[in-house]
């Protein structure tokens, strides 16, 4: 059976995962790999699309998508997850008070700008994670609008407030670095070719799991980088918690709290940017690998094809971590750039293969597999996850009748046919009965007014 073949509210194991090319790449990164248990959460009014729950988070398919994906019936419930109880955080509100352990404080910090030099930085994040506000509360009237070159994709570049020689761009939302549209091939070229100087990562904190599968591409990167943890203030509200010590712990980068719709933590996230990026401070982990999962093949595999292209990388300029597990994945844009000559190719095709059959998971599936396990482990140790939150509660109930399979079509006409009466019977008839007694009013006296003044008749009647 597939998705396709769920009922509301049933759940399966995915067991393996069509599609071609960057669509099923596309499948990995959302997180649909073989062995992960998928939910039917209800189905659009018209049956497509639907919504699945995964990884502790919602994903939307079309039909036509979840028939390419299998799975077996799931034979057990749901295990519910542990909650980590690890008291109270070194950050009970937002930003980041005092000095960070490890970089020496934050003082002084402008005293390791050069001033001949201007930082760039980078916004990254999925869609839907605040990114524009926070861009807004950075750079604040700083701003000018564009388009990348040789594309119509916008692009926002802006000064961070209260920080000299700074540069920051807006990039678009994205959910990976594997290019699956024209805005996620941009991002991933301007972090890869204008090389800047620190990237700013903004993650939903009530959508961890999700974001974060970005983040971990992003740290493979190398690239000086801040994390910052958006919506804390919901995630607060409703119970959850993060520990960021730990957090920052595990992925080696600085991890900010903040509310950008509340304009909290915002200046210190300036601040650690401006700093990690002064500094070169590059993240301390970009390994994710278990060793002991399975033999350690993915573990092997990376780390025998990073010493076999250290030097193409290096000569064009690819963080070689990166350039690494693209290959894997089957990349064919990176694996162009590296320039690899046919013995390569075919030894790193065998280095390939043999990690397949060991893995018992295709190449792209197992890198997909890695970086989830790691974001699983970092979640249930550092996170705390919030209860649902009243304005949830009340969107499922609306939802039940807005959406409903029986309602949702009768509401949408009982509402289409309010918005038309009060427009032309109600409150659009006394609003158009004002406007023609102003407009009557105004006809009067500019007539008056054109006849004292003698204009041409041709004028006056026009």
């Amino acid at each position: 059976m597939t998705i396709k073949d769920l009922k509301v509210g049933e759940s399966g194991i995915v067991t393996a995962v069509g599609g071609e090319g960057s669509l099923r790449q596309h499948f990995l990164d959302m997180g649909l790999i073989p062995g992960v248990r998928v939910t039917l959460v209800k189905l659009a009014p018209m049956g497509d699309p639907m919504e699945l729950r995964l990884h502790g988070y919602e994903l939307t398919l079309r039909l036509e998508d979840a028939a390419k994906i299998d799975i077996e019936p799931a034979e057990t419930d749901e295990e519910t997850p542990v909650t980590p109880d690890f008291g109270s955080t070194a950050h009970p509100g937002f930003g980041e008070q005092g000095k960070r352990k490890g970089n020496g404080g934050l003082s002084r910090i402008n005293t390791a700008l050069d001033g001949s030099r201007t930082l760039t930085f980078g916004l990254v994040g999925n869609q839907n994670s605040g990114k524009t506000t926070l861009f807004n509360r950075l750079t604040g009237a700083n701003q000018h609008v564009g388009n990348f070159p040789g594309v119509t994709v916008d692009r926002k570049d802006g000064k961070i407030r209260n920080q000299p020689n700074t540069l920051i761009t807006d990039l678009p939302g994205i959910y990976s670095m594997s290019p699956y549209s024209s805005e996620e091939l941009v991002s991933r070229n301007f972090v890869l070719d204008e090389k800047p100087d620190a990237i700013i990562n903004i993650v939903d904190a009530t959508n961890i799991e999700r974001n974060m599968y970005l983040t971990i591409q992003l740290l493979e990167l190398g690239i000086p980088m801040v994390v910052a943890l958006n919506m804390m203030d919901e995630m607060t509200g409703n119970g959850g918690s993060v520990d960021v010590n730990l957090m920052e712990m595990l992925l080696g980068v600085p991890v900010v709290p903040i509310s950008a719709a509340k304009e909290q933590g915002i200046d210190e996230l300036a601040e650690h940017a401006v700093y990690v990026a002064a500094n070169r401070e590059r993240p301390l982990r970009q390994d994710f690998c278990d060793e002991s999962d399975n033999g350690g093949a993915v573990h092997r595999c990376i780390h025998a094809l990073v010493h076999l292209i250290y030097d193409h990388a290096e000569r064009r300029g690819i963080p070689v971590r990166f350039a690494t597990t693209k290959l894997i994945e089957g990349d064919r844009l990176i694996e162009e750039r590296l320039e690899l000559d046919e013995n390569e190719k075919h030894a790193i095709g065998h280095i390939i293969e043999q990690m397949e059959k060991e893995r018992g998971l295709d190449r792209a599936a197992a890198i997909a597999d890695m970086r989830y396990s790691f974001i699983e482990k970092v979640c249930a140790a550092a996170v705390k996850k919030p209860r649902e939150s009243r304005e949830h509660i009340r969107s499922r109930k609306i939802d039940k009748i807005l959406t409903g399979k029986y309602t949702a079509i009768p509401m949408f006409i009982l509402i289409m046919l309010t918005v038309f009466m009060v427009t032309f019977n109600y409150i659009g008839a006394w609003l158009q009965g004002l406007l023609e007694i102003a407009i009557d009013a105004l006809k009067g006296g500019m007539d008056a007014f054109m006849t004292g003044a003698g204009v041409n008749e041709t004028l006056h009647s026009l």
